[in-house]
């Protein structure tokens, strides 16, 4: 699974929670946030930005997503800043990762692609 294969890779730490909380730790704590759906997309809770979603973040902040509606999801790192992909997931839900390395880390959906893209940017 990506998540093993993964795991040494970034400057991360990441987290489930249940439906609708937050996931979070790490020194910066909640500061970014990103809905996932209903339709095909994720959202920025900070700029409203779609496909791509962009969120800047703080060494050491959180970017929480938030499964809404019934489609599957997930979150799917992509390039060589990377993070801990999360499980495809219906419904109700969340995943955050606390970023503790600066760069740019590029994700999708793996089960939507391009269609669903986002970012995060650590400094």
């Amino acid at each position: 699974m990506a998540l093993a294969a993964l795991a040494g890779c970034g400057g991360y730490t990441g987290t489930y929670g249940g439906g609708g909380g937050g996931g979070g730790g790490g020194g910066g704590g909640l500061v970014g946030s990103v809905t996932i759906g209903p339709g095909i997309e994720f959202v920025s809770g900070h700029n409203g930005s779609t496909n791509a979603a962009v969120d800047t973040v703080p060494v050491g902040g959180t970017v929480t997503w938030t499964w809404t509606g019934s489609l599957p999801h997930s979150v799917q790192s992509l390039g060589s800043a990377s993070f801990a992909s999360s499980a495809t997931m219906t419904g109700s839900g969340t995943y955050a990762v606390t970023f503790t390395v600066p760069g740019t880390y590029e994700y999708d959906c793996a089960v939507h692609g391009q269609l669903m893209t986002g970012r995060v940017v650590v400094r």
